[in-house]
C-alpha cells in the first residue's frame, strides 16, 4: 500500500498525534507512507518511524486579505498536486477540514489517486465562513469518501 497523508503540520495537537500514530503503525507493517505538511519540518513535535517519508511544502501562514488568501491556497493546491503526481499514492488521506479541501482540489482529475478526507468535527456544527463553506462543498465533492 502506498499512502500519502496530508495535514497542516505535525505540531503538538490531537489530529497531528493521530496522523503520526497511524503513519508509524502502517510503516511498521511495511506500507510506503509519505506525510506532507504545509508547515516546515522544524515545527514537528512527534517522532516518525524511520521508514516514513516526510515532505514539508513550507506554505503555511496567515493571509493579509481575501485575494492573498486565495492566491496562497492556489499555490498550496498546485504544490500538493505536484507531490501527488510525483508520489502517485494509492490513497491520499487528508486529516482536517482545510487539508481535506485542499486535497480534494489538488487530486481533482488525477484518476489514479483515491483521495479521502478524515474529519475531526461535524461540519454543520463548525462553520468556517462563506468562502471556506463553498470551498468545502467543492473540495469534499471531489473526495472518494469523507
Amino acid at each position: 500500500m502506498k499512502l500519502l497523508i496530508f495535514i497542516h503540520s505535525l505540531s503538538s495537537g490531537g489530529a497531528e498525534r493521530v496522523t503520526v500514530n497511524l503513519a508509524n503503525h502502517w510503516a511498521g507493517k511495511g506500507w510506503e507512507i509519505t506525510i506532507v505538511t504545509l508547515a516546515p519540518q522544524s515545527d514537528d513535535f512527534y517522532k516518525l518511524h524511520p521508514a516514513v517519508k516526510r515532505i514539508a511544502l513550507e506554505l503555511s501562514g496567515d493571509s493579509a486579505n481575501l485575494l492573498v488568501g486565495l492566491l496562497q491556497n492556489l499555490r498550496r493546491v498546485l504544490a500538493l498536486r505536484r507531490v501527488l503526481r510525483e508520489i502517485q499514492p494509492t490513497i491520499a488521506l487528508g486529516m482536517t477540514t482545510a487539508a481535506n479541501v485542499l486535497l480534494g482540489l489538488a487530486a481533482w482529475g488525477l484518476s489514479k489517486v483515491r483521495a479521502i478526507g478524515s474529519e475531526r468535527i461535524h461540519p454543520p456544527q463548525c462553520p468556517v465562513g462563506p468562502l471556506w463553506e463553498g470551498l468545502r462543498r467543492l473540495g469534499y465533492g471531489r473526495l472518494v469518501a469523507v
